[in-house]
């Protein structure tokens, strides 16, 4: 009589004599089609990837009209009269699928930027939405404008502007500083353009004011707020009326003068509504959008504060 054991192991045996190492047809077809469906996702991933064609960057210039804006005892120059080196912040879009909806009209006219800011490569006609350059260094020229500059350009003024602070060649306070503007990507981050040790040269007051604050912060991909009169002033600046509203707002949407999405186009409504500062005549919601995605190569989530207005037309609490 044969224990449980040996009989175990003989059925072992057999299997292993007329079974061999070779795997059932089913599973070679299972593992055949899963490597099928992986290769089909990388092939789908690499067509989803548009990467921008080969391109040939230009040489940096610095022009004498950006080394002059650090004189400052000489007469304010004119930054209107010079548009080979100094444009509206509206011509940043230009060469771009932005420029039709960015309404150019209505930025603010102090806000500018250097065409060495914008030139980023030598272009044959292809779109530039790929290399819009990301908005970072910031020159607040007497106090009155804001001079986007190119990384280049900021280097050499960084140097000049402190070789001159500590030469004590400036008036005091400083009227023209260098400044590094970040957008807030997350609560609670600062966005460096108002802290004034980090201003070049360092200066007691730095504030910005909120409404210049507001259209930086469209340009440049902001996400959150760190003051309701941020937020606020974000909102007049786009012509929103966004929940949760007033008695006399919510009337205002039942009778059709906001919006879904929250804007309000005509003036008169505005003027009623208290919407002052709308720099927009048509809705920006579109470009806004499409601009956030591009500066951070990805949709404002709905729990941000910027992406609860412009998706849900919903105003987050500013914790």
């Amino acid at each position: 009589i044969y224990s449980s054991t040996e009989i175990h192991k003989a059925v072992i045996k057999r299997l292993k004599d007329y079974g061999g190492s070779k795997k059932l047809l089913s599973q070679l077809l299972d593992e055949e089609q899963q490597r099928e469906l992986e290769q089909e996702q990388e092939m789908e991933e690499e067509r989803q990837q548009k990467r921008p064609p080969v391109v040939q960057p230009y040489e940096p210039v610095l022009h004498n009209e950006i080394k002059s804006l650090c004189d400052m005892q000489d007469p304010t120059v004119k930054l209107y009269n010079l548009p080979s080196v100094f444009r509206p912040l509206k011509n940043a879009f230009l060469s771009t699928t932005f420029h039709e909806h960015s309404q150019f009209h209505c930025w603010q006219a102090n806000l500018w930027i250097s065409t060495e800011f914008q030139r980023v490569i030598q272009t044959h006609g292809e779109s530039l939405d790929p290399f819009l350059r990301p908005p970072r260094w910031v020159l607040i020229y007497r106090n009155q404008h804001v001079i986007f500059v190119s990384a280049f350009e900021a280097n050499w003024l960084l140097g000049q502007l402190q070789h001159l602070h500590r030469n004590q060649k400036f008036v005091q306070p400083p009227t023209t500083t260098l400044r590094l503007l970040l957008p807030r990507l997350q609560r609670d981050r600062s966005i460096f353009i108002d802290i004034s040790r980090l201003t070049i040269p360092s200066t007691v007051s730095c504030s910005i004011p909120v409404e210049w604050l507001a259209q930086l912060f469209i340009f440049n991909g902001t996400l959150y707020f760190n003051t309701i009169e941020e937020q606020t002033a974000y909102c007049q600046c786009l012509g929103l009326c966004p929940k949760p509203r007033t008695k006399l707002e919510d009337d205002a949407y039942d009778n059709s003068w906001i919006a879904l999405d929250g804007y309000v186009e005509q003036p008169e409504y505005r003027k009623q509504l208290q919407l002052h500062h709308c720099c927009f005549s048509s809705n920006p919601l579109v470009f806004v959008r499409k601009l956030l995605e591009n500066r951070n190569s990805s949709h404002a989530p709905l729990t941000s504060h910027v992406g609860s207005i412009i998706f849900n037309a919903v105003k987050l609490p500013i914790l």
